[in-house]
């Protein structure tokens, strides 16, 4: 594995206008280990210093999240949730959470598998005093609000769709925020074909990236969600509409304004100020090598840092490496300028950002509040 900086590069949507930005690659150095080799450390040797948690017949552990208030770790596997002591994991609730008989058998009549008709936790969120959770609940996906301390106590049910995948293969990611909207990147439908960047609850209206539009997003696997000041920030990757040769998987980073009330005419219900660019990670030199799915991110708040666990794309050499990104030049990128298609024949070309001083709430077309 190998570190980088990576520089924000590429690709910029404009919502509604068919636009996708270009930004002109940053010159980074790479950043050589001096080391020539690496140590490596058998498992055996640090497993006297780990602790291990293991529940029967509990399988999946995909989320994961943090109760800092009680020094506790929530845990999310197929039909359970957990908390575990922060210090050692050792079990301090273990809660079932089931699909009913009857939408078993709905999942099966649809030709869905006994592994599939499961239900796979998909969101884990801490607000408050209380854990918004959601389970795809047998291709029937649903949400809950529980007690932080008290798992069993429900205090509402509400349906997961558009905030949890239906599918256990599809990658999703959400988050709350401190006002009470969920964001969640997800597939809205059953088979998967209508994924969108969508806000729910709160007091604001519902909003969600155009449907069926490859321009917003082809196809994408959504890894990670943050919010961060006036925006919510996304990372996926995708498949890039933007490569003429041969189909690509490009990593992005988009946002959208959180005071972002949603258009008029073609565009309500819908973002006005969602963009996205690409996520450069690559070796610098005359014929860079990329590298192009992101698997992973971490955003470290205190130096506005997001760094990114990227892999070659399935056809290249297998390689991994991992890149950071500078929030400032994230943010310089939605910018501009950007990159246009007229049509789907066109070639791509540049173009001006209209409103460079770009700001939420800041725009007098009525378009979003001001909060």
């Amino acid at each position: 594995m190998t570190t980088m900086k990576g520089s924000c590069l590429f690709s910029l949507l404009l919502a509604g206008l068919g636009v996708l930005g270009i930004l002109e690659p940053t010159t980074t150095e790479d950043m050589h280990c001096h080391r020539a080799e690496h140590p490596i450390i058998a498992y055996k040797e640090i497993a006297p210093w780990l602790h291990v948690f293991k529940a029967k017949d509990a399988v999946d552990f995909s989320q994961l999240t943090f109760d800092p208030g009680q020094k506790e770790l929530i845990a999310g596997a197929r039909n359970y949730l957990f908390r575990l002591n922060l210090e050692d994991l050792s079990l301090i609730q273990a809660v079932e959470w089931q699909c009913d008989e009857a939408t078993k058998r709905a999942c099966y009549s649809k030709g869905k598998s006994k592994e599939e008709c499961q239900n796979y936790i998909r969101v884990l969120l801490v607000g408050g005093k209380h854990l918004f959770t959601c389970g795809t609940n047998a291709f029937t996906p649903i949400c809950t609000n529980r007690t932080l301390t008290n798992l069993t106590e429900i205090h509402d049910q509400i349906s997961g769709m558009a905030r949890c995948p239906y599918s256990p293969q599809h990658n999703s990611t959400a988050l709350l925020t401190s006002s009470g909207e969920l964001y969640a990147a997800t597939a809205m439908d059953f088979p998967g074909r209508d994924p969108a960047i969508y806000r729910s609850l709160g007091a604001l209206p519902p909003l969600r990236t155009a449907q069926y539009n490859s321009k917003w997003l082809n196809e994408p696997n959504f890894v990670s969600s943050y919010d961060i000041g006036n925006f919510t920030y996304f990372f996926f990757r995708e498949n890039a509409v933007e490569h003429d040769c041969g189909k690509t998987v490009f990593s992005r980073a988009a946002r959208v304004c959180k005071n972002d009330i949603g258009g008029k005419f073609v565009l309500e219900d819908t973002w006005t100020t969602f963009m996205k660019a690409r996520l450069n990670c690559s070796r610098p030199g005359e014929i860079p090598f990329y590298y192009n799915e992101l698997q992973s991110t971490f955003f470290l708040p205190e130096l506005d840092l997001i760094y990114g666990i990227f892999t070659t794309n399935v056809n290249s050499i297998a390689a991994s490496a991992v890149c950071v990104f500078n929030l400032s030049a994230i943010t310089q990128a939605f910018n501009g300028p950007f990159k246009y298609q007229e049509n789907s024949r066109s070639a791509w070309l540049p173009y001006p950002n209209p409103n460079p001083n770009f700001q939420c709430g800041t725009m007098d077309q009525g378009l979003y509040a001001n909060l």
